[in-house]
Parts: structure tokens; sequence; C-alpha cells
């Protein structure tokens, strides 16, 4: 709640209508939040469905939330944990794939289906938002980041982590212990990638655009990250997308949480959904005129 203007009281909603919803507005736009009760497609659908029954003129939805990243390096750089992945249509693919949903065929598995694109009001808002950010000297980003830190509480939940606390290790290198961290763990630290300081600081939030994954499986295997990722040019994975995309136009924002390896932990986790969250509200900053006025 910390990222709207301004918080706005409840409404009636049907009876068959089982979400909680937020209402509010960024830069005079009404919006409805709301959270999954868990993850996954299925839910996300569900949710999506009972929202539209309640609010039947929502033009559109932004899916927010983490995602595990692909370590690749796109045109702004290496992709790491605290950055945002937002999707975007790039080659064959809508800005999303569906990576596990599809068919044996000869022995080998052939995804089949299709994912709707973003709406273009969004696409070209997200467009706006890298131009202003590449013209200016501060980052609007970082600073909504700040607004998820008003007491000591949030402070510790949503801060950054820093970036000794961002460890790559080889994909064949397997977490020593599950359910301990690297440290207490006995993870071999030489096993883990060296990798250059990014040129930007600390202060400038990296977004990253271009095709996202979604599926059912909780991927903690960075060889099969890997090899899915190799296929489609994958930036990041998640497990809401699919069910949210061909139902209402929809731009899908992830903050890196971890590499979608076996060494993925909870530390990232609230920094990286402030990060998405963020980049979501500056997206309000950059509609047009005439959809504002509407």
């Amino acid at each position: 709640m910390d990222m709207l203007d301004e918080e706005h009281g409840p409404l009636p909603q049907l009876v068959v209508d089982s979400n909680v919803y937020k209402l509010g507005s960024i830069n005079k736009h009404n919006i409805v939040v709301a959270g999954l009760p868990m993850a996954g497609n299925v839910t996300a659908t569900a949710v999506i469905t009972q929202m539209r029954m309640t609010f039947p003129n929502i033009k559109y939805v932004l899916l927010v939330g983490i995602g595990g990243g692909v370590p690749r390096k796109t045109e702004k750089g290496m992709i790491r944990l605290g950055h945002v992945v937002v999707s975007k249509p790039v080659g064959i693919h809508s800005g999303a794939v569906q990576y596990d949903h599809g068919k044996a065929h000869k022995g080998q598995f052939e995804r089949t289906g299709a994912l709707s694109q973003p709406p273009a009001i969004l696409l070209n808002a997200a467009q706006a938002l890298a131009v202003h950010r590449e013209r200016s000297n501060t980052d609007p980003i970082w600073e909504d980041i700040k607004r998820t830190q008003r007491n000591v509480r949030a402070i510790r939940r949503f801060k950054f982590p820093g970036a000794e606390n961002d460890r790559l290790y080889y994909p064949d290198y397997v977490h020593r212990q599950p359910g301990l961290p690297c440290d207490t763990a006995g993870c071999d630290p030489t096993q883990g990638i060296q990798r250059a300081t990014d040129e930007t600081d600390d202060s400038f939030v990296v977004v990253h655009r271009g095709t996202i994954a979604s599926g059912e499986l909780v991927l903690r295997d960075a060889e099969l990250r890997d090899r899915l990722a190799d296929q489609d040019d994958l930036l990041c994975f998640e497990m809401e997308a699919a069910g949210m995309m061909n139902s209402i136009p929809c731009l899908v924002i992830r903050g890196i949480s971890d590499y979608c390896d076996s060494h993925k932990n909870d530390l990232w986790h609230g920094y990286a959904a402030a990060a998405a969250a963020a980049y979501a509200r500056q997206l309000f900053f950059h509609l047009p005129k005439e959809e504002k006025q509407r």
C-alpha cells in the first residue's frame, strides 16, 4: 500500500468474490490491488476472474511480484538479484511463454499454445519510463523503494541486502544442506562465479525487458534453467503470468529474488518485491494524457 498516493475505502463486492482488495489511486488513476493466496497459474486465473466480476471496468493488469532470474547479459548488463524484469514482445514471443504447457512427440517435449502480448498502452508507458530514467540524474524507482521503508520493521524487510550477498554458483554445483543459507550450509565459495561489478551504482535500479517464462514448477535447477532459457532467450521464471495474460491485458513485472537454483533463499524477497512495486508505480506517471482524463 506504500506505493499508493491515496487509499480509498472498500466497496461492496459479490458474495462469490473471495478476493480481498485494497483501493486507491496513483497519479489520479484508480487502482485495485489484490494479492494471491498462493502461487500458481490456477490461483491467478481465479483471482482475476473474480476481480472482473466485481470490477467489470478494469482496463488492464500489472502482475507485480518476484521471480527467478536467468544470469545472462542483456543490453542493460548482467541480470542480478534486485534487478527488475518486465515482459516485452521479442521475436516470435509475446513477452511471456508457458514453458511447461505442451505435448510429448517422438520422445521430445513440444510447447504448445501462446500467451497474449501486453497492451500497447503499457508497452509505450514502459518505453517512456525507460527514456525518462536515461535522462535523469536520480532514479524515480529507487526513490519509490524508499516509500516502503517507513519504520524499523519495514527497513529490515525491504532494505537492499548488499551486492556481497548476490551469489551465483556454477550450474552443476548443488546446495549442500537444504533449508540453510549458503554460509551455514557449508557451500564452497570457490564454486561461486566471479562477476565484474556493475557500472551503475545501487541507487539506480536496473530494468531488463524481454521474455518471461511462466509455469507451475518452483524451479530450483540451474542446469534446467539454462537449457530452457537458451531455447527461447528467457530472462526470468515465475508462476502466475500464464494464468492471467489470456484473460485480461497484462504486463508482467518481476523483481529478481533468486537464480532458480538450489541455493535460492528468502534474503532478497523483500527488496525484489519493493523494486517491482516501485517500477509499477512509476508506469502510472507515463500513461498518455487522454487515458488519465477518462
